[in-house]
C-alpha cells in the first residue's frame, strides 16, 4: 500500500477572492460594470459562444462576442455551474446569490490532447438517506448510483517533468468532521468518514472538504496501461445498527497531465 498523497483543494469562496491573474479554477471579482466575462486563461482574449449552465435549475446561457454573459437565474442557494466550449476543458464551480453582487471574470484553459474526461455531468453517490442539514443537500437532484464510482482510463503520455493528476471539478455533500468544523453543514452531533480515492487498488487521497478544483497526484509507479479509478463515499461514524453512506455529488472528473511547477504542493 502506497503512502497517501496529500490532496490539494482549491475551495472557491466567492466573497474573498481578490484581483489577480485569471487562470482556470480561479474567479476574479473585477469591477465589470457590464456583467460577467469569460476569457482564454493563456491569451486573456474574450471567448464567445461559451455555454454556461446550471443543471439544477435547468438554466443555460451563452457568452456574447465580447465574452460577456449575464446570469438571469434564480439561485435560491448554492448550485453547480458548468462552463463549456469546444476545444477547452470543461469547468465547474459552486455558485450562489453572491455572483449577482460582484461580476465574475473567469479564465478557462484550452484542452490538452493528453487530458481525459472521465465524466461531464453530476454523479450522486450514497444511499439517498441524508438530512436536510447535510452539506449542500438542497442541491441533490438525482438518485444515488451506489456508494462508489469506478471508471477506467488509459495511461496518459507524460515526461519526468510532469505529474498525472485526478481532477475533481466540484464535490458537494461531504459531512466529515473537517467539513463540519469549516461550517459546511448544519448537522449538530454526527459526521462521516472521508471519501476515499483509489487508483488500481492503491488509496491516493482522502476527501474531507467540499469545494472546487480538487487536484490529486497519482504516483506514477502505480500506473498501468489500463487503470481503474475508484471513488468511495464515506460512512456515518455514529450509526452502528446499519451502514449509512454519506450522500455526495461529484462533477467534472478528469485525468490531466501538468508540469510539476503548475502543481504547488501544500
Amino acid at each position: 500500500m502506497k503512502k497517501i498523497i496529500s490532496v490539494l483543494i482549491y475551495i472557491i469562496f466567492l466573497s474573498s477572492i481578490s484581483y489577480a491573474d485569471v487562470i482556470s479554477g480561479k474567479i476574479d471579482h473585477n469591477d465589470l460594470n457590464y456583467g460577467n466575462k469569460i476569457i482564454d486563461s493563456k491569451t486573456n482574449e474574450p471567448l464567445s459562444g461559451v455555454k454556461i449552465s446550471i443543471p439544477e435549475i435547468n438554466y443555460t446561457t451563452f457568452s456574447d462576442n465580447n465574452g460577456n454573459f449575464k446570469l438571469n437565474a434564480d439561485i435560491s442557494d448554492k448550485a453547480i455551474m458548468f462552463v463549456e466550449k469546444d476545444g477547452y476543458k470543461i469547468f465547474s464551480l459552486t455558485v450562489d446569490n453572491s455572483v449577482f453582487n460582484s461580476p465574475l471574470k473567469l479564465g478557462i484553459e484550452q484542452a490538452s490532447p493528453f487530458d481525459m474526461q472521465i465524466s461531464q455531468g453530476v454523479i450522486h453517490l450514497g444511499d439517498n438517506m441524508y438530512s436536510d442539514n447535510s452539506a449542500n443537500s438542497y442541491e441533490f437532484r438525482s438518485n444515488a448510483n451506489g456508494h462508489f464510482l469506478s471508471k477506467t482510463f488509459k495511461r496518459p503520455q507524460y515526461t519526468n517533468k510532469e505529474e498525472v493528476i485526478v481532477k475533481i471539478g466540484t464535490i458537494i455533500g461531504l459531512d466529515t468532521k473537517k467539513a463540519k468544523q469549516n461550517g459546511q453543514n448544519r448537522i449538530a452531533k454526527v459526521y462521516s468518514s472521508p471519501s476515499e480515492v483509489f487508483v488500481n487498488g492503491h488509496k491516493i487521497a482522502n476527501l474531507e472538504l467540499n469545494g472546487d478544483n480538487i487536484e490529486i497526484v497519482i504516483p506514477k509507479s502505480i500506473l498501468k496501461d489500463t487503470n481503474e479509478l475508484v471513488i468511495k463515499t464515506g460512512r456515518n461514524l455514529f450509526q452502528t445498527s446499519y451502514v449509512d453512506y454519506d450522500d455526495i455529488e461529484l462533477a467534472n472528473l478528469r485525468i490531466e497531465v501538468k508540469e510539476k511547477y503548475q502543481y504547488a504542493r501544500r
